[in-house]
């Protein structure tokens, strides 16, 4: 989102030429949505038209198992709330991530697991990106920017590895909506209110808590900027957005009690620690290359030493570029925070390579219910497009 700004700033300060019209009148919503879906199919005709699907990783071993079982049981007319087949039975529905109230989740459910599942990750790949289009619309008013930054949200090498987790890549795609909707609704009010609530409990079903974590701390801290900016009635700002909240949890509870309740049951207290799989030291290579310091593993796949939860995070130098010239030369406050959010996920994300984020854990223990510090690169590719 940093790099768009810097796109429209630039744009705006020559004047429109016949091609710079041409550009607006192509990225239209609906062409957009239309090109990003060539695009995913161009990526992966195979998958989409049934004749191979994903197996690779947790895809194989850990997501289209749980989506077998979760099938067997609807077919069965029943809820899974326990798994018996891992281990000596565990939790299912309180798992969070096995996505089992995720009303998406009956395209799998319903339709040849085969393919179903592998349409269902494409399908919130190319779902990220219109999300991005229309938040970048809405905060630039240029199409052009819009779908720069809507393709590089949808193809770069962290979101594309996380097609292997259907649960992480449903909540990943929803991200860029509930930044959209919630501004919307503390904004407008009205029926935004509950349109934003209605977003914000899907990607609560979703299942990927790391996620959902971030995107509401982003959208906090755009929603502290707007009351500290004083733009808009002090007193609408300070009771739609807590209300939102309040909705979200009320619409989503039946998911999230039970997960709260295996948390407080489970290994992974406030004292449990886990610093394994940070991002390397010189990991910020890989923004610049998109495979720089690793090897290839017993399966063809490419990872970086000592960090093995995603193959990739670059971004490509182009949205890389113009993210840092924003910071740069784009005056405007939101830039600056978004900035500053990529900023700090990039150094959490080193995990132990630097006493900053130790140190936070222990001021804060509840961040050890975060597993494996890379995941706050995750922060990082939202903002950088």
């Amino acid at each position: 989102m940093v790099a768009f700004h810097f796109a429209t700033s630039f744009n705006l300060r020559v004047q429109p030429t016949g091609s710079d019209n041409f550009a607006e009148k192509l990225f239209t919503p609906v062409r957009f949505g239309i090109l990003l879906a060539l695009l995913v199919f161009a990526a992966f005709p195979q998958v989409l038209l049934g004749l191979e699907t994903f197996v690779a990783r947790d895809f194989g071993f850990f997501a289209y198992p749980l989506a077998h079982f979760q099938r067997d049981c609807f077919w069965h007319g029943e809820l899974p709330f326990w798994n018996p087949y891992n281990n000596c039975g565990i939790p299912f529905l309180a798992q969070w991530n096995t996505m089992p109230l995720y009303p998406p989740s009956l395209i799998y459910l319903t339709l040849p697991l085969e393919w179903s599942l592998g349409f269902f990750c494409l399908l919130h790949l190319w779902f990220a990106g219109l999300g991005m289009f229309f938040l970048a619309r809405r905060w630039t008013g240029n199409n052009f920017a819009a779908a720069f930054a809507g393709v590089a949200l949808a193809f770069n090498g962290f979101t594309l590895n996380l097609l292997m987790w259907p649960s992480h890549i449903a909540t990943f795609s929803w991200m860029p909506w509930v930044v959209f909707a919630a501004e919307l609704a503390w904004r407008e009010g009205g029926r935004k209110i509950f349109l934003a609530a209605i977003v914000g409990a899907l990607q609560m079903l979703a299942g990927g808590p790391e996620t959902i974590l971030f995107t509401w701390l982003i959208v906090s801290a755009l929603w502290l900027q707007q009351c500290i900016k004083n733009e808009l009635p002090r007193a609408a700002l300070l009771w739609r957005f807590p209300f939102v909240i309040v909705l979200v949890i009320a619409l989503s509870a039946a998911q999230l009690l039970p997960f709260l309740d295996l948390v407080a049951h489970a290994q992974r207290e406030t004292g449990y620690t886990d610093l394994r799989w940070s991002m390397p030291g010189w990991g910020w290579a890989n923004f610049l290359v998109p495979m720089a310091f690793g090897s290839t593993h017993t399966e063809g796949i490419f990872f970086q030493h000592g960090q093995y939860w995603t193959s990739s995070y670059y971004l490509g130098l182009g949205a890389l570029w113009l993210a840092l010239l924003a910071l740069l030369c784009v005056r405007e406050r939101r830039v600056w925070l978004l900035g500053a959010a990529a900023a700090a996920a990039f150094i959490f994300a080193l995990g132990d390579s630097t006493p900053i984020y130790p140190a936070l854990r222990k001021l804060l223990p509840q961040l050890s219910f975060i597993t494996y510090p890379i995941k706050f690169i995750s922060v990082a590719v939202f903002a950088a497009p």
